[in-house]
């Protein structure tokens, strides 16, 4: 029997649109959104039971880049002020017994941005967010066009027929 090696995250650097390469980014300073839809419990025949409401949970995220960087700022703020927010494109690779997998993360958003020891923390609600994993995209999720999609599969696709 072979045993795997787990998965590492190594050589992530970050990207803004419209600007390039901004910073990079330990394994430990990213938090993905977590793909999760909200529950409701309903008492009902003496148990109480949770149901899916359909309803996805806020795409929160966080980025911890490993300087100070003025052009992070200036994005930042151009983001806020005409009101579209920045996109940040994450790129980097799983390593697996010396098999490297290359990973793509795009989110878009109005972030905040802090600032602590020599890094700058950008992190908000994702309006945007796609993760592709070797080529192929695990999730994309889109808050403005209602898409929701996993593995392929598109969650909200009848919910955008029966409105559209």
């Amino acid at each position: 029997m072979q045993f795997k090696l787990p998965e590492s995250l190594v050589d992530v650097s970050v990207f803004i649109d419209g600007l390039g390469f901004i910073g990079t980014v330990e394994a430990d300073g990213i938090k993905f959104p977590a793909i999760e839809e909200l529950e409701e419990s309903v008492k009902s025949g003496g148990f109480e039971q949770s149901y899916s409401t359909g309803v996805f949970k806020k795409l929160e995220f966080e980025v911890i880049i490993k300087e100070i960087n003025k052009v992070i700022f200036q994005s930042v703020a151009n983001g806020l002020n005409n009101g579209k927010g920045i996109t940040l494109t994450i790129k980097g690779s799983t390593i697996q017994d010396g098999i490297k997998t290359g990973i793509v993360a795009t989110i878009q958003s109005k972030p905040s941005i802090a600032i602590e020891k020599a890094q700058t923390t950008l992190k908000g609600t994702a309006t945007f967010f796609s993760f592709e994993y070797g080529g192929s995209e695990l999730c994309m999720f889109d808050t403005k066009n209602m898409i929701a999609k996993i593995g392929g599969v598109d969650y909200l696709q009848a919910l955008r027929t029966h409105i559209g």
